[in-house]
């Protein structure tokens, strides 16, 4: 062992506010803990019935000396198991949300195709997300949704509409309470985005609710109505792994779990045409 109880506690508990703070996921998706931490597949609970999903494993590995490991003060620890952390949550989140795209159906699914951003803003853009309110509401989800977008979305939804930012006055309307940007619908990770977006590009993702969840949180809401969550068999935690051929202390920060996406129509996605 090479970190004293105190110590893990201290540094668990920085991995689990720092990726409660940092994950979209955790913010936006309820969760149920499956309770064995060994486990390798998770029922789908999707309706018609598929087969079991697998757990995927995720873990940052980083490393520490033993000087930073033993010091007097935890600060040098914990500024390293914030930073791994920060990535664990980014990778989660990108995978969360490409899961769930995968399984979306489209405005077009109910409604004519609607470019992306639309050309007149204010009016046009409103009737788009309207009807994907409506389309979650045809599956029973009515209390108020989330909905994820990509940098050049939010960009638009913020365009000025009367003197106030488009975000104030156009969600409203849409019964939409919780936003959040996230970069797996950016079209090149990390990368400025062409001008204009490819066709058939989810430029944003409408996640239907029955539950009334606020901005951030969903991690302590029941995961039992809604049409997507996610089941955590080892929560977000921090792994000793041993002594490096360097003299240092390898770690990982890490969490299993899997992406439920219980009832497609629950979920609609806006697309670039």
């Amino acid at each position: 062992m090479y970190l004293s109880a105190e110590r893990l506690a201290l540094a668990n508990q920085t991995v689990w506010e720092t990726f409660q703070r940092t994950s979209v996921a955790c913010q936006a998706i309820p969760h149920w803990e499956t309770g064995d931490p060994a486990q390798s597949s998770v029922r789908s609970d999707s309706a018609p019935p598929s087969a079991p999903l697998p757990i995927e494993h995720v873990s940052i590995p980083f490393s520490v000396t033993l000087a930073e490991a033993i010091a007097p003060t935890p600060d040098a620890l914990l500024a390293k198991v914030m930073q791994a952390t920060t990535w664990l949550a980014l990778i989660v989140d990108i995978g969360v949300i490409w899961r769930i795209r995968a399984k979306v159906v489209t405005t077009q699914d109910y409604y004519p195709p609607v470019p992306w951003p639309p050309p007149d803003f204010a009016d046009v853009i409103l009737a788009t997300l309207i009807r994907a309110r409506a389309a979650v509401e045809l599956a029973g989800y009515r209390a108020p949704s989330c909905i994820f977008v990509d940098t050049e979305s939010l960009i638009d939804l913020s365009k000025l509409v009367g003197g106030y930012a488009g975000t104030d006055v156009l969600l409203g309307p849409a019964m939409i309470n919780a936003l959040h940007r996230v970069e797996s619908l950016e079209q090149n990770l990390f990368v400025p985005p062409p001008s204009p977006p490819p066709a058939g590009l989810t430029r944003l993702i409408l996640l239907g609710r029955r539950e009334r969840i606020a901005q951030g949180g969903a991690w302590d809401a029941s995961p039992g109505e809604e049409p997507v969550d996610l089941a955590v068999s080892v929560m977000p935690s921090l792994e000793v792994v041993g002594d490096t051929q360097t003299n240092t202390i390898e770690l990982n920060v890490r969490v299993s779990g899997a992406v439920r996406v219980k009832d497609p129509y629950g979920v609609v996605a806006l697309v670039s045409v």
